[in-house]
């Protein structure tokens, strides 16, 4: 801004310094060079002008770089504006093709992955915490006769995963290998008082061909999870809702019954945490319960129960039945007759 004003004060300056000239060379109507008074005049005062330019060029020249490149270089930046225009365009036509080429290896990453999950699973028999044998073991018994039913387990698993492709060393061999675990399940069961469940468990994920690598053993107390005809669960169903809905109430009541039946110490399947989709020989299809509800066409309570002793070790069996302020509106496990009517 100082330059500006410097520049403006020297130009105005000059200006009345040339039209003082002019003046005084028209009054004294002097010549230069031979010319007449009035031409010298005007001689002077566009020679005033043009070195008020000179001036004015001159000084912007030597305080700014940005004038000289431009008063002395600009064919040069012309030529460099085009060339990276070009480079520009360049660029982008690079950048479209690297992303063509990074969508491309995307989808051959996606694709290798899946390749890579179905060999992995394809040929997979046991998975990661699936129970490869399962049994009760009595309370009440000596450490020696526990060991026997431990070792039958073992034998059991053998020929399980024999059967499986698996591959797996002689159950001596194995025994030998586990023979501290045993013994410790041994003592333990045989101190309980309780009928204890044993299972061997799957370490990893076991392949067709592959040896049976690590099994991981489980102990716990087959505890009475429900009693017979006990009542585990119940929801209010609307049936005026439409079969969409009702179907979607009732899957999330039997995901609860799943999830709480668990949470009391059942044995779960380890890949879905689930006792199976909760069907039996005395219960409704899924959707011909969801038909049955429809067809109420009303409000009324679900109660689920289940109809036998049920221990930890499973299986779990459950039986529904639809009731309307305590009066029973249909069940999905058969009337057991009363005694006076088996005995008749």
């Amino acid at each position: 801004m100082i330059y500006i004003l410097i520049l403006v004060l020297i130009s105005g300056l000059i200006a009345y310094i040339g039209d003082a000239l002019g003046t005084y060379v028209g009054k004294r109507r002097l010549t230069v060079l031979g010319l007449r008074p009035r031409i010298t005049a005007l001689v002077v005062a566009i020679s005033t002008g043009i070195l008020i330019t000179l001036l004015t060029l001159g000084a912007m020249t030597i305080i700014s770089e940005d004038v000289r490149t431009a008063l002395f270089h600009i064919d040069t930046l012309r030529r460099d504006i085009e060339n990276l225009h070009n480079e520009t365009r360049s660029l982008a036509q690079v950048k479209q093709q690297l992303e063509k080429e990074k969508q491309e290896l995307t989808n051959d990453v996606e694709r290798l992955t899946s390749t890579v999950r179905i060999k992995e699973t394809g040929n997979v028999v046991f998975r990661k915490d699936e129970p490869l044998a399962v049994i009760v073991v009595a309370a009440q018994q000596s450490a020696s006769e526990v060991m026997k039913e431990l070792t039958t387990l073992i034998i059991n698993l053998t020929a399980k995963v024999r059967r499986r492709g698996v591959n797996v060393q002689d159950e001596i061999d194995f025994f030998t290998a586990n023979r501290d675990q045993l013994n410790g399940m041994a003592a333990h069961i045989a101190s309980s008082t309780q009928d204890m469940v044993v299972g061997a468990i799957a370490a990893e994920n076991i392949n067709a061909g592959e040896q049976l690598g690590n099994v991981r053993f489980i102990l716990l107390p087959n505890n009475l999870i429900f009693r017979k005809n006990q009542e585990i669960a119940s929801i209010q169903i609307d049936g005026t809702l439409n079969r969409g809905e009702i179907a979607r109430n009732l899957k999330r009541f039997m995901d609860e019954i799943n999830q709480e039946v668990v949470r009391l110490g059942m044995i779960a399947n380890p890949l879905t945490g689930r006792f199976g989709d909760l069907s039996s020989d005395s219960m409704l299809s899924f959707y011909d319960m969801v038909n049955r509800i429809k067809e109420l066409n009303r409000q009324f309570i679900l109660i689920a129960a289940v109809p036998e002793d049920t221990y930890a070790i499973g299986p779990l069996n459950v039986t529904f039945r639809f009731e309307e302020t305590g009066e029973r509106i249909f069940s999905t496990q058969p009337e057991q007759p009363d005694d006076g009517a088996a005995e008749e």
